[in-house]
């Protein structure tokens, strides 16, 4: 196993979250293999058609930011690589729109996230990406 594409596969999971995080679906669906599978709140979706449609439906009076830490290289080679890491989601949604800052309790839940890349050319690709929920925070809203 090769830590080569280490960096750059962290960095591209920190945009895919930076990016949903701050409404900017085009940029997150660029990110993915036009034939990619985000396993997401208990649906599969497959392509780019699908992840933005989903997306959509997203409450826009939502602050949500995705925290990605202990990452790790589950496998990796020099045409594709499994990333593993936790993600800690921190939200606010009372209905309205607000700016930051908001008060929150606390996180609203923890994730065990898994990416499989592909090397499309001189670019990385999400082919695939799921996260296990591993802990549902009592005091998140």
């Amino acid at each position: 196993m090769t830590s080569a594409p280490y960096t750059e596969l962290v960095q591209i999971t920190h945009r895919f979250y930076y990016y949903l995080d701050e409404w900017r679906y085009t940029d997150l669906v660029a990110l993915m293999r036009e034939d990619g599978v985000w396993h997401r709140q208990g649906k599969i979706l497959k392509g780019h058609a699908q992840v933005l449609a989903a997306l959509k439906e997203r409450p826009r009076t939502q602050i949500i930011r995705h925290v990605i830490t202990n990452a790790f290289l589950e496998e990796a080679d020099e045409t594709s690589a499994t990333l593993r890491a936790y993600l800690t989601a921190y939200r606010f949604d009372d209905g309205t729109q607000h700016k930051p800052p908001v008060t929150i309790p606390g996180p609203f839940r923890l994730l065990l996230v898994r990416k499989r890349f592909v090397r499309e050319g001189n670019a990385w690709k999400i082919a695939e990406a799921a996260g296990v929920t591993e802990f549902e925070i009592a005091a998140g809203k």
